[in-house]
Order: C-alpha cells, then sequence, then structure tokens
C-alpha cells in the first residue's frame, strides 16, 4: 500500500546497501484530488487572515515598545 506500508525481499533490502529507510520501500500515497477546492477563494480567505494577524502584530510589537518605555531599558 504506497505510503503506509510495504513487504520488501531481504535481497532488496541488500541492493539498497542495508538501508532501512521506510520511504526507501514505502514510497508516497497518491493524492488526493479535491473537484470542490475552490483555489481562489482559499488565497482570499488566507490573505484576509494574515491582513488581521499583520494588524494584531503590529499592535502586539507597540504594546512591548510601550513595556519596555515604562522599565526604563
Amino acid at each position: 500500500m504506497p505510503g503506509l506500508c510495504s513487504t520488501v525481499s531481504l535481497a532488496n533490502i541488500k541492493t539498497a546497501d542495508w538501508s532501512l529507510t521506510p520511504g526507501r520501500y514505502v514510497g508516497v500515497a497518491p493524492p488526493e484530488i479535491d473537484e470542490d477546492f475552490d483555489f481562489s477563494q482559499t488565497i482570499s480567505d488566507i490573505h484576509v487572515e494574515l491582513g488581521e494577524l499583520n494588524g494584531e502584530a503590529v499592535r502586539l510589537a507597540a504594546t512591548i515598545r510601550e513595556n519596555f518605555e515604562h522599565l526604563a531599558i
């Protein structure tokens, strides 16, 4: 089952220079395709959230600056 488990022979492990790294044998699962995914809306939502987070970061930086001024540091 790609991406989850695999059965390999001792010969395969020997060919891989005795490496037991799971990814070498398991591989990756095939990508899931979401037909209902709206890329434009998702990017728009992320952009709005980023704007809100940037505003919050500015407010927090101002609060930190004021706190340091009160401490005279």
